[in-house]
């Protein structure tokens, strides 16, 4: 731990820290020019999309692809950073005056580890925050809205061979399974054709485990009267988690707003698995820019002269690659049930840390 502050280490943080903003800026740099031609390409071929306009739009989604992209920027810039100190034989002459290569891991994940907490408590707010106002810009652009004119709500429905129900909403709470302003026209099948049989206006309409709760209602049936109820349940074949997947994006959601979510959604007595995935992989995320970094170095660390440098660099691009197909393996495992979200979210930071670790075993004690 001595040698992380010491000077020779914070010279070793300093380089992987540079190393990383390198890689962050040139992937940064990619970022924007792939993202703004998608932008162009999608939105700007359905509406009037100036560049400036296709530019904000690509803004606001950036930090959300910063935190996607980094553990593979971590990992670019710590091979750089390490290969550096190889090349101008400063690894050479720090290994000779008795530095073990165990001191170059540490530093390395230090670096990762302060730069993953920073992303989930800082960074990952914010990009949620502008994630959500991506989402509310590019929709209302691929619209056939005027600008300016009133949001169309959400429509849902719902049916079975006896009938349709089509629900209107004029928006949809943070919940995801809550309705505003709901307007709920009930069709049955007669003569082998679907008649209008009656409407319902509802103030507030909250879907529970196979039921629609309505609050302050208004009930109209054709050539009838209409009738008010303060409360009224309704069937449904609505599943209340795919609702809840459509209307609320875990993209959206931010490190401090997810915990607070899932909680309510396991108290109304959903499954909001992709949730947990998203809250436990970011508790994980720390982990995993340090594994990133640690193999960064580990996969660097052979001198230049020994040769084989580039062999060893490319083991460790693909390593990183493995990891990251794994984490996506794993993450449809947990989708589906077959494995805890926290399994799936830590097993990935892990298996790389072994390796990381095994790795500099066998450069150091052979």
């Amino acid at each position: 731990m001595g040698f992380m502050f010491s000077r020779l280490g914070r010279y070793v943080i300093s380089r992987v820290v540079w190393g990383i903003v390198i890689a962050l800026i040139a992937v940064l740099a990619s970022i924007l020019l792939i993202d703004l031609v998608e932008q162009m390409r999608t939105v700007g071929t359905r509406s009037e999309l100036s560049l400036w306009e296709a530019l904000r739009l690509t803004l606001l989604k950036t930090p959300m692809l910063i935190e996607q992209t980094l553990p593979f920027v971590v990992l670019a810039g710590s091979m750089m950073a390490i290969v550096g100190l190889n090349r101008s034989s400063e690894l050479v002459a720090m290994r000779a005056a008795g530095v073990s290569a165990w001191r170059f891991l540490a530093p390395a994940a230090l670096a990762g580890i302060v730069l993953g907490l920073f992303t989930i408590t800082v960074l990952n707010p914010i990009g949620a925050h502008l994630f959500q106002s991506f989402e509310t810009e590019r929709s209302d652009a691929l619209s056939d809205r005027p600008a300016g004119e009133a949001n169309a709500g959400v429509w849902i429905r719902q049916g079975d061979p006896d009938g349709q129900v089509v629900i209107h909403a004029d928006t949809v709470d943070a919940s995801g399974s809550t309705l505003q302003g709901a307007t709920f026209m009930f069709f049955g099948v007669r003569d082998n054709a679907l008649r209008f049989e009656r409407r319902i206006l509802a103030e507030r309409a909250e879907l529970r485990p196979g039921f629609w709760q309505l609050t302050n209602l208004v009930e109209a049936t054709p050539g009838g009267r209409p009738v008010r109820h303060s409360h009224l349940a309704i069937p449904t074949t609505l599943d209340a988690t795919e609702m809840i997947d459509r209307f609320v994006s875990p993209a959206s959601l931010s490190f401090w707003a997810l915990p607070g979510f899932i909680g309510e959604a396991r108290a109304a007595g959903f499954a909001p698995t992709r949730y947990e995935l998203k809250w436990q992989s970011l508790l994980a995320y720390p982990l995993l820019l340090a594994t990133m970094a640690g193999l960064g170095a580990a996969f660097s660390l052979q001198l230049q002269r020994l040769g084989n440098l580039a062999r060893w660099g490319a083991a460790g691009v693909g390593i990183g690659l493995f990891l990251f197909f794994y984490s996506q393996l794993a993450g449809a495992f947990a989708m589906t049930q077959t494995v805890p979200a926290v399994v799936a979210a830590w097993s990935a930071p892990f298996a790389g840390m072994f390796i990381a670790l095994a790795m500099v075993a066998f450069l150091e004690d052979g």
